[in-house]
């Protein structure tokens, strides 16, 4: 892929950051939970990269420039606000409030990555070709990792100080992931092999049997990238090649196995009634193993609204720190710890920020998303494949983590919620370089 941006003067320093900062994500990816709780509490590695990462921000003297677009203004509005209902906190919940915010105070590293590019714009063919890298490890391992970590979490040694074992991978990572490494080779920016796309098909059945959300995650922005690619006729054909042989298994496993034997496992077997129940469940007619699931957060999310858009709470939310299912009586569920976030980035940042903090949610990934599509169709017009496929890239993994973060617990950790935003600060970063790029040739065929 070639990009024919320009260059400007590079500093070790934050070339370094860079290494340090690729290999964090290739940490989140490859160990999930595990990596994100190196270090002490409550300073853990993603909190040291993000202090570094601010620091080189500052001393790149790129701080304003980062702000030069309308997401990076609707999103230091949306920081702003976080930090005004976060900060009242801190006093009763200490760390808890900090570690609430991170939702939305993440969206830092946006800030650094476009820094990083707006600096010296290399980083660009830097970072493309880091992430090419990640995918030769990824995609082999991640099977074999994943499995590990569902089957085997009582054996992996636990991270020190803590009960976390060092290995310990969600189900919804993955197909983000997963999701991102196809579109990147559906663009033609990495060369695949028939073993790397079983990999991948493997990793993303196993998945797609453990979670609805990692399952839509990963199916709707390949086939939205298909659509935009003009392959829709290749994925028809591969639809239904796909659903014959899907048939056929599913024919045989319901014929030469017992429904009662499936049913008294409460916990997902990787079959294909299991896909079918996961497939019924987000068309709303779900299997009586996953209603419960579904029944909770639906109530839940309802409690959320009835409080802030129609409560008391319209303007300021619950704020940080506060444990939402305490307080909205779901801290028994599962009989596990109550949890901090309702399944849903969306109604955990309406619940703590209220309705401004959602519409500058909401306003911010619109804003992001037709940024980063319009680019991708002037690219289209300007019949420049490589600017155009790097777009569809972004536009598509982003689009993942913000699917798997509408039914899970993603974007509230580190281990989705830096990957999600320094994917958004590479979008916003590509894109206004390569405005500046248009700008440059549009100049120059003036003045010849």
């Amino acid at each position: 892929m070639s990009l024919a941006i320009n260059t400007s003067r590079s500093t070790k320093w934050r070339d370094y950051y860079l290494l340090a900062l690729s290999g964090a994500l290739l940490g989140y990816a490859l160990l999930g939970k595990g990596f994100a709780y190196w270090g002490a509490h409550p300073i853990f590695i993603g909190e040291v990269i993000f202090v570094a990462g601010f620091l080189t921000l500052l001393w790149s003297g790129c701080t304003v420039a980062t702000l030069a677009s309308m997401p990076s203004i609707l999103l230091a509005a949306a920081l702003l606000w976080v930090l005004v209902r976060t900060l009242p906190f801190v006093g009763d919940y200490g760390a808890e409030a900090l570690r609430d915010s991170v939702i939305i105070i993440y969206g830092g590293f946006s800030f650094i990555v476009v820094g990083l590019l707006l600096d010296d714009e290399r980083r660009l063919e830097t970072i493309v070709r880091y992430y090419r890298t990640f995918l030769s490890l990824y995609v082999p391992a991640i099977p074999f990792l994943y499995a590990v970590s569902r089957s085997l979490g009582d054996y992996i040694p636990r991270v020190p100080g803590t009960e976390v074992p060092l290995l310990m991978i969600g189900p919804g990572e993955v197909p983000v992931h997963l999701a991102g490494a196809a579109v990147f080779a559906m663009v033609g920016f990495y060369k695949t092999t028939w073993l790397w796309i079983a990999f991948l098909l493997i990793a993303v059945v196993a998945t797609s049997v453990a979670t609805r959300g990692g399952m839509l995650a990963f199916f709707v922005p390949v086939i939205l990238a298909m659509v935009l690619l003009g392959k829709t006729r290749k994925l028809l054909m591969i639809f239904a090649a796909g659903l014959v042989i899907f048939a056929a298994a599913y024919t045989t496993e319901t014929t030469f196995t017992e429904d009662q034997a499936a049913e008294q496992h409460s916990a997902r077997q990787i079959s294909t009634r299991q896909i079918v129940a996961n497939v019924q469940s987000i068309a709303g007619h779900s299997d009586p193993r996953l209603e419960g699931s579904r029944r909770w957060r639906i109530e839940w999310w309802t409690r959320i609204m009835d409080d802030t858009i129609f409560g008391p709470n319209f303007w300021t939310g619950r704020g940080f720190g506060i444990n939402l299912a305490v307080v909205d009586g779901f801290g028994s569920i599962r009989d596990a710890v109550p949890l901090r976030s309702p399944h849903n980035a969306h109604m955990t940042i309406l619940a703590r920020a209220g309705v401004p903090g959602l519409a500058l949610w909401m306003t911010f990934l619109a804003a992001w998303m037709a940024m980063i599509f319009g680019a991708m169709r002037r690219a289209q017009r300007r019949r420049e494949p490589g600017w155009a496929g790097l777009f569809l890239f972004i536009g598509c993994y982003a689009l993942a983590a913000v699917i798997n973060a509408t039914f899970d617990v993603a974007l509230e950790g580190p281990m989705q919620g830096i990957w999600f935003w320094c994917l958004i600060g590479l979008g916003i970063g590509s894109v206004m370089i390569y405005r500046h790029q248009v700008s440059y040739s549009f100049r120059q065929q003036q003045a010849a």
